[in-house]
């Protein structure tokens, strides 16, 4: 009698787990992806993606997540806000090479979608809110600012003696160190005095 309980219930439990199965199949929505859900996704991921546009953008306002858009990495588009925001205006995409561990590669990018507007930088202030180029004081820069500035090694074993003794007084002390040339394109950045 025992034997004849035990299989009944399993039999029972068997058929109880096969009706089962079969319900929650039956349950199981059919799921279909619609063209217009991937088309929607497709143009949401183009309009995020800027590295393949051929528009340029002003390295004096772009943002942080357009360099991102562009297909800069987390890194670079962070040093570029921090380089800009260091600097103040930025005059020429060249002075990106100053960024600190920027590369071949960055430079490469930058001048791929990146530009500066000529007629804005003539009146910074007015046309970047407020922002204007940062003068630094040239009797107090230490190298890593005269690596900011553009200075190469050469030049900043040069001017570093100069800056201890506190021989720069004016324009032409720099000029007679490193050159007309080279004088009229740091000038915009240098001071002398506080």
């Amino acid at each position: 009698m025992k034997i004849k309980h035990a299989v009944i219930f399993v039999i029972l439990l068997t058929a109880g787990n096969f009706l089962r199965l079969y319900i929650e199949d039956k349950r199981i929505p059919d799921i279909e992806i619609s063209e217009e859900a991937s088309y929607k996704k497709e143009k949401a991921k183009k309009e995020n993606d800027l590295s393949k546009t051929d528009k340029k953008f002003d390295v004096n306002s772009v943002s942080y997540d357009e360099l991102l858009k562009l297909g800069f990495q987390k890194s670079k588009a962070e040093k570029i806000v921090e380089f800009r925001d260091e600097v103040g205006i930025i005059s020429d995409i060249k002075e990106m090479k100053n960024i600190p561990r920027f590369g071949d590669a960055g430079m490469k990018q930058a001048k791929k979608y990146l530009y500066v507007d000529e007629e804005k930088i003539k009146n910074p202030s007015e046309n970047y809110n407020g922002k204007n180029f940062r003068k630094y004081n040239i009797n107090s820069a230490d190298e890593d600012t005269l690596k900011i500035l553009g200075f190469t090694k050469k030049e900043i074993n040069r001017l570093m003696p100069e800056i201890r003794k506190g021989n720069i007084r004016s324009n032409i002390d720099l000029e007679k160190l490193i050159g007309s040339p080279r004088y009229e394109e740091v000038e915009k950045r240098i001071k002398y005095s506080e």
